[in-house]
């Protein structure tokens, strides 16, 4: 489970897609795009949402020049139970996203992921707010809260921090990030997760290999957030189209 999916590209740490679109530069005031990720894993949050199988994810956003944007994100996913009737997430979401000062950069957008065609007993919808922090060109922290994360009727936050190096003149960028799911309230425990990658841009297409990995996955977190195996360490390819 979870919101947009931007957030797992190691090139977009530290920017989101509503970013690029904040800045004018006698462009249009309107802007559209898009893409398309095939990955071996959908991992979100250090968690396969895929029982450990491939996935197929589209993000499609419209921005304009003073930084807001709109745009929705689909995948599919696989919660290895053939009563939950969910077979797919989307995501719908509106943020702004721009310089605060020289070398500051923030972007905020609230989502609402859904699960189209889940059985009764099984909603699992929620509305998250995301907010990024940028600053020192290849730094940033981020805050995701829900006030009802997993419709499970508490709240839950996720904190991250990271970082994207660029590796000499290579083309290829080092990704870092940690974070910390505050899950207490809603499901009774917390668990960290981090995340190592490499990034290479080829035009239009992005390459990523990551390795991610959780520490504190116990046992209650299973009846909410996944089974724990699909928290373990895993290593995950992402090839991305940017149109």
């Amino acid at each position: 489970m979870r919101n947009t999916l931007f957030p797992i590209l190691a090139l977009s740490l530290a920017v989101a897609p509503g970013e690029a679109l904040a800045q004018s530069g006698g462009e249009p005031a309107w802007s559209v795009g898009g893409s398309v990720t095939a990955a071996t894993d959908y991992v979100w949050r250090g968690v396969s949402q895929t029982n450990e199988d491939p996935a197929l994810m589209l993000d499609l956003y419209a921005g304009h020049e003073s930084g807001w944007y709109a745009g929705a994100s689909a995948a599919n996913v696989d919660f290895d139970d053939p009563e939950d009737g969910m077979d797919y997430e989307l995501a719908p979401y509106v943020g702004w996203a721009g310089e605060l000062g020289a070398g500051t950069e923030l972007d905020v957008f609230v989502s609402r992921v859904m699960y189209p065609g889940h059985n009764d007993g099984y909603d699992i919808d929620y509305t998250e707010i995301e907010a990024t922090l940028g600053f020192a060109e290849y730094y940033h922290v981020g805050v995701a809260y829900s006030p009802d994360i997993f419709n499970l009727g508490e709240h839950g936050t996720y904190y991250s921090v990271g970082a994207g190096w660029p590796l000499g003149e290579s083309g290829v960028v080092l990704a870092a990030q940690a974070g910390y799911y505050d899950l207490d309230d809603a499901a009774g425990d917390s668990y960290s997760d981090w995340m190592v990658g490499l990034t290479r841009g080829f035009g239009p297409v992005d390459v990523q290999l990551q390795y991610t990995d959780t520490t504190s996955f116990g046992a209650i977190l299973e009846e909410s957030v996944g089974a724990r195996e699909w928290a373990d360490g895993r290593a995950a390819l992402l090839v991305t189209w940017e149109f």
